[in-house]
Order: C-alpha cells, then sequence, then structure tokens
C-alpha cells in the first residue's frame, strides 16, 4: 500500500473546469484514482483570456487553485513557459503549506517545461504526462523542441499513452531512460456493450473538439458521399467548437437536418450512451496520442474508423476497427460503407478493451513515484 504521508501536486491546462465540465475527463478519472492512495493537489493553468471571463467561477481550494497567466494570442508561442511561469511563482507559498512530495505536470508544452522551470525552486520528484498534439505538434516549431528537450530530461520519467510517443521525444533528444509507455484506461462502469440488437443499423457518431485537425471537414465531405450509397446513414456529432457554424452552415447546404445532429458537449454517461447506440465511432484525426474515445468505444463493444497518426495503429488492428490515412476523403467514404456493411464480432471488440485499465495505468504512476 502506498504511504499516506505522500502526496502529489498536478500542475496542468487540462482538467475540467465550471464553465467546461466536460473537458479532460480523462485526466479527472486518472486524479480521482490516484487521490485515493496519494493526496492530489492541483494547479490548473488558465489562459488569461478565458480567467477574464470566468473569473468569478474560480473559487480556490485547498485541493485546487486557478492560475491565470499572461499570453500574447498567436505570437510568441515559445515565450508562454515563461509566463505560466511569472504566474506559477506567487503559488510557492501556497505549494509548501500543502506539503506535497512530488509533482507531475500533464501537458508536455508548455505546461510541463514550465512546470520544470518551476522545480528549480521546489526541488521535488517531477514526472511528466504527455498526451499527443502537446509533443507532435510543438516539435514541428525548433525553440519549443528545444526548451522541451531540456526541461523535459529533468523529469524523473515521462508517461506516454502511446510507443510512438516515446519515439517522438526520443527522436528529440529525451533520454531513452525516461519515456515510458502508459496508455490509458476506461471506466468500465460508464462504458459497457448495448445488446447487439439495440444497436442502430447505419448509425456513426463522432466525438471530439470541432476543430480543423479532428477531421471534421473530412468526415462531413465523406459523411455526404456515403449517404449516396447508404441512404439511411446517421451521424450524431458530440463537441463544439469553432467549427460548429461553418458545420451548420453544410447541414443546412445538404439538407442534412435528419441525418447529422450537432449535440455539442454532452457529459460522459451520454457520450457513453451514444456510443453504445451507434454502429461505428469515427475519428478522422490530422495527430494524436491514443485518443481515449477510442478506448471507450472497444469498452462499447463499437468497432472505430480512424486514421494512421500517433499511436493510433498500435491500438487498432482488424478486430475492432478500420484505418484511413488522415485527410483522405476518399478512404473514409470506403471505410464508412465497409464498416456500416460488415458483421463485428462485439466479443472480439470487448475483449481487447480489456488491457485498456485505469487501474493498471495508476499502479504504474504510483510505482514510479514511490521510487523517488
Amino acid at each position: 500500500m502506498a504511504d499516506k504521508k505522500k502526496s502529489l501536486l498536478v500542475i496542468t491546462n487540462l482538467y475540467p473546469v465550471p464553465w467546461s465540465p466536460n473537458r479532460a475527463s480523462f485526466n479527472k478519472q486518472q486524479f480521482e484514482l490516484i487521490d485515493q492512495l496519494y493526496p492530489v493537489k492541483i494547479i490548473l493553468l488558465l489562459p488569461w483570456t478565458e480567467w477574464l471571463v470566468h473569473r468569478k467561477e474560480c473559487v480556490n481550494s485547498d485541493k485546487k487553485q486557478y492560475c491565470p497567466y499572461f499570453y500574447i494570442p498567436k505570437f510568441g508561442r515559445r515565450l508562454v513557459p515563461f509566463f505560466q511561469l511569472l504566474s506559477l511563482i506567487f503559488f510557492i507559498p501556497w505549494i509548501k503549506r500543502q506539503q506535497v512530495t512530488s509533482m507531475l505536470s500533464a501537458w508536455g508544452f508548455p505546461d510541463a517545461v514550465a512546470s520544470s522551470m518551476l522545480n528549480c525552486f521546489l526541488k521535488l520528484p517531477f514526472f511528466v504526462k504527455v498526451h499527443g498534439t502537446d509533443v507532435n505538434e510543438s516539435i514541428q516549431f525548433s525553440a519549443r523542441k528545444k526548451q522541451m528537450r531540456y526541461w523535459l530530461n529533468k523529469a524523473q520519467a515521462i508517461f506516454c499513452p502511446s510507443q510512438a510517443l516515446v519515439e517522438s521525444l526520443e527522436g528529440i533528444g529525451v533520454d531513452k531512460n525516461k519515456a515510458c509507455v502508459n496508455y490509458n484506461g476506461v471506466n468500465k462502469h460508464i462504458f459497457y456493450p448495448s445488446a447487439q440488437s439495440s444497436i442502430k443499423v447505419q448509425h456513426l457518431v463522432f466525438v471530439g473538439s470541432l476543430i480543423a485537425t479532428k477531421g471534421v471537414n473530412e468526415l462531413f465531405s465523406a459523411f455526404i458521399e456515403a449517404k449516396k450509397q447508404l441512404s439511411n446513414l446517421q451521424l450524431d456529432v458530440l463537441g463544439d467548437g469553432p467549427l460548429r457554424s461553418a458545420l451548420m452552415k453544410k447541414i443546412v447546404e445538404y439538407s442534412l437536418h435528419d441525418s447529422i445532429r450537432l449535440h455539442g458537449s454532452v457529459p460522459l454517461e451520454q457520450v457513453a450512451k451514444y456510443i453504445r447506440e451507434s454502429s461505428v465511432l469515427v475519428l478522422p484525426s490530422y495527430r494524436e496520442g491514443v485518443p481515449n474515445v477510442l478506448l471507450e468505444s472497444f469498452a462499447s463493444g463499437t468497432p472505430v474508423i480512424a486514421t494512421k497518426v500517433g499511436g493510433i495503429p498500435e491500438v487498432v488492428n482488424d478486430s475492432v476497427g478500420l484505418l484511413v490515412d488522415a485527410k483522405n476523403v476518399e478512404q473514409l467514404t470506403q471505410a464508412i460503407t465497409i464498416a456500416i456493411d460488415k458483421t463485428w464480432s462485439q466479443e472480439s471488440i470487448i475483449d481487447h478493451a480489456q488491457q485498456f485499465n485505469w487501474q493498471t495505468n495508476v499502479q504504474h504512476v504510483l510505482d514510479k513515484i514511490g521510487e523517488q
């Protein structure tokens, strides 16, 4: 059993907030499980623009503190870790009062870079959790890549949700002994299968932010093409984002009101229900780590269509889904028609899901922290 005197400080931007309660539910699930053995304190990093709008909702407590930081939108992204550090320094007295014994930052850039800088003052055992875009996008920029190489190498361990992310970090010079694979888990009490008879025929579901890199434009184009062959094809879109209005216009333009429904952000329990009741989950992202929604779809017995990016090929095989190239509408259209027509083995999909569980994930984190 873990030492009750140990406690963990988490610094991240990726956590639910009152105005976006469904944000990053995977982090919330993991941190709550860790908290059962090692008390967890959270500093939630907020861009000043977001904090300014919602500052009255940012109620601090002994468990969670809101940390607004300055940045210049669309300019000088490499400077953001320094702005975050300036804000975090003011939290040092609070951190010391909490008597935390370890620190974990969940988001590779800029959060983990700023947290590593902060640790020059705290001298705590330091860990990092990366996700996907925080690495895959940032390593495309020389300044960010150099910062990540230097500051992430100061961590005791870096938890990666895929082998692909491990290799990406090693590729920029992060010590190969620090980065380790730790697949995310699934809450099996929320994500579980329906009876086969209840699954709707020709019914797709998408879960994610409505942004270009999630492939929503390609999904809509492929849906329109696939519907020419599958007249009863339906699509539920769960999530919100800047492309919502453009997608609504496309629904109007193609008279798809009865075929495509934009539900916005919904609670995790409703996400699970939609996935259970769908024929196929579709996620045509341009870049990913290992999206938790794929693992949740497996646990629900629902096959997937996803792209050959990041760690996705590590978790999707022929018995649980189909893979296509990112940005390829033709392949995506074909995959939709094939997946809808195919008879999938729900038993095989559920069996595949068994390897992804939060207990294993959390124990791996606790084992690493316990070594320090």
